[in-house]
Protein backbone atom coordinates (compact mmCIF):
# COMPACT_ATOMS: atom_id res chain seq x y z
CA UNK A 1 0.00 0.00 0.00
CA UNK A 2 1.14 3.30 -0.97
CA UNK A 3 0.19 6.83 0.24
CA UNK A 4 0.85 9.10 -2.48
CA UNK A 5 1.51 13.32 -2.33
CA UNK A 6 -2.43 14.31 -2.50
CA UNK A 7 -2.90 11.51 0.35
CA UNK A 8 -4.30 8.93 -1.69
CA UNK A 9 -3.86 4.99 -0.82
CA UNK A 10 -2.77 3.13 -3.83
CA UNK A 11 -3.41 -0.88 -3.42
CA UNK A 12 -2.43 -3.03 -6.05
CA UNK A 13 -3.48 -6.31 -6.62
CA UNK A 14 -3.90 -9.33 -9.41
CA UNK A 15 -7.50 -10.96 -10.59
CA UNK A 16 -8.04 -13.84 -12.37
CA UNK A 17 -10.84 -13.67 -14.90
CA UNK A 18 -12.38 -16.68 -16.37
CA UNK A 19 -12.82 -15.79 -19.97
CA UNK A 20 -10.77 -13.13 -22.55
CA UNK A 21 -13.21 -10.15 -23.68
CA UNK A 22 -12.42 -9.72 -27.45
CA UNK A 23 -14.17 -7.14 -29.19
CA UNK A 24 -15.77 -8.31 -32.27
CA UNK A 25 -14.17 -8.07 -35.81
CA UNK A 26 -14.69 -5.03 -37.83
CA UNK A 27 -15.04 -4.19 -41.11
CA UNK A 28 -13.77 -0.46 -41.09
CA UNK A 29 -10.48 0.77 -40.86
CA UNK A 30 -9.20 4.53 -39.72
CA UNK A 31 -6.51 7.13 -39.81
CA UNK A 32 -5.78 9.63 -36.81
CA UNK A 33 -4.79 12.95 -37.83
CA UNK A 34 -3.49 15.05 -34.50
CA UNK A 35 -4.10 18.91 -34.83
CA UNK A 36 -3.65 22.00 -32.91
CA UNK A 37 -7.20 23.52 -33.45
CA UNK A 38 -8.80 19.79 -33.05
CA UNK A 39 -7.16 17.40 -30.59
CA UNK A 40 -8.07 14.56 -33.19
CA UNK A 41 -8.91 14.16 -36.86
CA UNK A 42 -10.56 11.04 -38.05
CA UNK A 43 -10.22 9.55 -42.03
CA UNK A 44 -13.93 9.31 -41.82
CA UNK A 45 -13.72 13.54 -41.34
CA UNK A 46 -15.09 13.05 -37.25
CA UNK A 47 -13.16 15.71 -35.41
CA UNK A 48 -12.56 15.29 -32.06
CA UNK A 49 -12.50 18.80 -30.03
CA UNK A 50 -9.68 19.60 -27.28
CA UNK A 51 -10.81 18.91 -23.85
CA UNK A 52 -11.73 22.16 -22.70
CA UNK A 53 -12.18 21.30 -18.77
CA UNK A 54 -8.43 21.40 -18.39
CA UNK A 55 -8.11 25.59 -18.54
CA UNK A 56 -10.70 25.82 -15.94
CA UNK A 57 -8.37 23.37 -14.06
CA UNK A 58 -5.31 25.23 -14.73
CA UNK A 59 -6.96 28.30 -13.44
CA UNK A 60 -7.65 26.72 -10.25
CA UNK A 61 -4.17 25.04 -10.20
CA UNK A 62 -2.39 28.57 -11.04
CA UNK A 63 -4.89 30.32 -7.95
CA UNK A 64 -3.46 27.50 -5.42
CA UNK A 65 -0.17 27.23 -6.82
CA UNK A 66 0.14 31.38 -6.28
CA UNK A 67 -1.23 30.94 -2.41
CA UNK A 68 1.30 28.02 -1.75
CA UNK A 69 4.11 30.68 -2.65
CA UNK A 70 3.15 33.45 -0.01
CA UNK A 71 2.80 30.90 2.96
CA UNK A 72 5.67 30.93 4.94
CA UNK A 73 7.64 27.72 4.63
CA UNK A 74 7.78 25.11 6.96
CA UNK A 75 4.18 26.10 8.53
CA UNK A 76 1.27 24.25 8.59
CA UNK A 77 -1.10 26.29 6.66
CA UNK A 78 2.06 25.44 3.80
CA UNK A 79 2.03 21.84 4.68
CA UNK A 80 -2.18 21.92 4.15
CA UNK A 81 -1.72 24.10 0.85
CA UNK A 82 0.97 21.67 -0.54
CA UNK A 83 -1.57 18.94 -0.75
CA UNK A 84 -4.62 21.00 -2.04
CA UNK A 85 -1.81 21.87 -5.17
CA UNK A 86 -1.18 17.98 -5.17
CA UNK A 87 -4.51 16.97 -5.05
CA UNK A 88 -5.25 19.39 -8.35
CA UNK A 89 -2.26 18.14 -9.90
CA UNK A 90 -4.01 14.57 -9.18
CA UNK A 91 -7.49 15.79 -10.44
CA UNK A 92 -6.01 16.64 -13.62
CA UNK A 93 -3.82 13.83 -14.32
CA UNK A 94 -6.96 11.74 -13.79
CA UNK A 95 -9.01 13.78 -15.50
CA UNK A 96 -6.81 13.71 -18.51
CA UNK A 97 -6.12 10.02 -18.66
CA UNK A 98 -9.42 9.42 -17.93
CA UNK A 99 -10.67 11.10 -21.34
CA UNK A 100 -7.95 9.86 -23.09
CA UNK A 101 -9.06 6.67 -22.01
CA UNK A 102 -12.46 6.89 -23.12
CA UNK A 103 -11.47 8.26 -26.83
CA UNK A 104 -8.93 5.85 -27.71
CA UNK A 105 -11.55 2.81 -26.44
CA UNK A 106 -14.30 4.44 -28.92
CA UNK A 107 -11.94 4.40 -31.67
CA UNK A 108 -10.80 1.07 -31.07
CA UNK A 109 -14.71 -0.43 -30.80
CA UNK A 110 -15.38 1.42 -33.85
CA UNK A 111 -12.24 0.44 -36.15
CA UNK A 112 -10.63 -2.93 -36.75
CA UNK A 113 -6.89 -0.99 -37.75
CA UNK A 114 -6.01 2.51 -36.97
CA UNK A 115 -2.99 4.27 -38.42
CA UNK A 116 -1.60 7.60 -37.72
CA UNK A 117 -1.61 9.56 -40.93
Amino acid sequence: MIKDAAGRYLVSFVAETRQDETLPPVDSESGIDLGLIHFAVLSDDTKVTAPRFLRRAARKLRRLQQALSRKAKGSNRRRKAVVKVARAHVRVADTRLDWQHRLSTTVIRDNQAVRRS
